[in-house]
């Protein structure tokens, strides 16, 4: 009895094991470079969260799909979406299907969150056209909604590198939290 007393002691004494992050409060990032530089500052923005990613630099939109599928059934109930950015902005029939095809993927039960496109002409042609079809999506999709990043950059072009793609460490660390403030009002 004594022994089991001293045990059970013992093991009220040890640090409680760190909760794990529930279904709920699990994301998955797919992305491209912009993924790669705000990846590190997720943890931060959203404690207690369980954060895969797939992230590489160039990945295009149309790549995205299959990224997600091979997740499988242990995708995220959350998914955040940096693509479009490496895609060619005269061809925005192929980049609403990438986001068509991401959606299928996802489902009408996940919350997809996915950033607006900032990044200099291409042949004349401008992101305008990508950040209209992401609109025009999420206004059809209850589940997709649109981070704003064009308008916060905006408002902060400070941030913004020589290649008007990239950011500053400090770009990126607000970029998170602001993704965070999206992921964290989708639905339970």
């Amino acid at each position: 009895m004594k022994r089991i007393l001293t045990l059970t002691l013992i093991l009220l004494a040890l640090p409680a094991a760190p909760a794990t992050a529930s279904a709920s409060h699990s994301l998955f990032v797919n992305g491209d470079s912009l993924a790669v530089g705000t990846q590190p500052y997720f943890p931060g923005a959203l404690p207690g969260w369980s954060i895969r990613t797939s992230a590489t630099i160039s990945r295009h939109a149309f790549e995205g799909a299959s990224v997600l599928r091979a997740q499988g059934s242990s995708l995220a109930r959350v998914v955040f979406v940096s693509l479009g950015t490496n895609d060619d902005p005269r061809n925005t029939s192929s980049f609403r299907s990438s986001v068509r095809s991401i959606m299928k993927v996802v489902g009408p039960e996940r919350c997809v969150v996915w950033s607006t496109i900032v990044r200099p002409s291409v042949a004349g042609a401008s992101y305008a056209g990508y950040n209209r079809i992401l609109k025009a999506e999420a206004a059809e999709r209850p589940n997709l909604r649109v981070f704003r990043w064009r308008a916060l950059l905006s408002r902060h072009p400070e941030w913004l590198g020589p290649d008007g793609v990239h950011v500053t460490a400090v770009g990126y660390q607000v970029r998170a939290r602001e993704i965070a403030k999206k992921i964290t009002a989708c639905p339970k």
